[in-house]
């Protein structure tokens, strides 16, 4: 199970850092792309040492399409590597052309991830929700942790204009819209088409059952929700260190709330 934790969360948390950073202009300095594309490419190398968790192996184990969602992801990290060579050496013209075929391809993992997780599950649409979950929470959990990172960096560089972390803040609480959003329509969707398993384990969510999901609520929802909003507020009057330390807060939740949610959905294939 812990394996299948770290599968998810790093391989999620990879994907998004890459796509987060390509709001971040190149003014940034070479130092923070260096450092965010050595964290992502570490993400990676843990997800790819857990993965593939049991249910994304079909009948005939071994074949072709349970190693799909692997494959993407060391492809991903090749185009990082060669992104990260391309910092060190100053090489401007290609890093953002790298980052965003990394980033790219890192989604398509996370999206074969999410349809191959489910091709067994009830109701029908329950692969295209989760694969749409999974995404969410790429997109989460990078905006949060990596405009974090970036709030450090104004202090590096205090010349950097502030549309990029303002770009992250505004992902950041897109993101935990949709999510809260996607959550009560899977919720109904199970509700309404699953079989009589799944409506039992949605019942025991509104009792001690569900303790694992009223956590991912509050920390995974609520929580994000209320502090992004005072994040923007502070991006807003450009007070990018109360905005730092906010963020620092965000990410104990998202981390909490995620993996909270890889949990839920492990013990019982319903992607909340």
């Amino acid at each position: 199970m812990y394996r299948t934790l770290v599968y998810f969360v790093f391989s999620q948390l990879a994907v998004g850092g890459l796509l987060s950073m390509l709001v971040v202009p190149l003014e940034a300095g070479k130092r923070f792309f260096r450092f965010c594309t050595l964290a992502c490419l570490v993400f990676l190398a843990l997800a790819l040492w857990a993965g593939p968790f049991p249910l994304l192996t079909p009948a005939a184990a071994g074949s072709t399409v349970s190693l799909l969602p692997r494959r993407l992801f060391a492809a991903c990290a090749v185009l990082a590597f060669g992104h990260l060579i391309a910092v060190v050496a100053e090489r401007t013209g290609p890093q953002k052309a790298l980052l965003a075929v990394a980033g790219l391809t890192g989604a398509a993992g996370i999206v074969s991830d999410g349809l191959l997780a489910c091709t067994a599950c009830s109701p029908y649409a329950a692969s295209v929700l989760t694969a749409a979950c999974f995404l969410l929470s790429a997109l989460f959990l990078g905006s949060v942790i990596f405009a974090m990172i970036l709030g450090h960096w104004y202090l590096v560089v205090p010349a950097l204009h502030i549309r990029p972390l303002r770009t992250l803040t505004r992902m950041m609480l897109v993101a935990i819209l949709a999510k809260t959003i996607l959550t009560a329509l899977t919720i109904y969707v199970f509700w309404l088409d699953g079989d009589t398993q799944v409506r039992e384990t949605l019942r025991s969510f509104w009792g001690l059952g569900g303790l694992f999901l009223w956590v991912r609520v509050l920390f995974g929802l609520i929580g994000p929700l209320i502090v992004g909003f005072m994040v923007w507020q502070t991006v807003k009057i450009h007070s990018t260190q109360s905005a730092t330390g906010l963020l620092y807060v965000a990410t104990i939740f998202v981390l909490i709330g995620e993996c909270v949610s890889a949990y839920i959905f492990f013990t019982s294939n319903i992607p909340v």
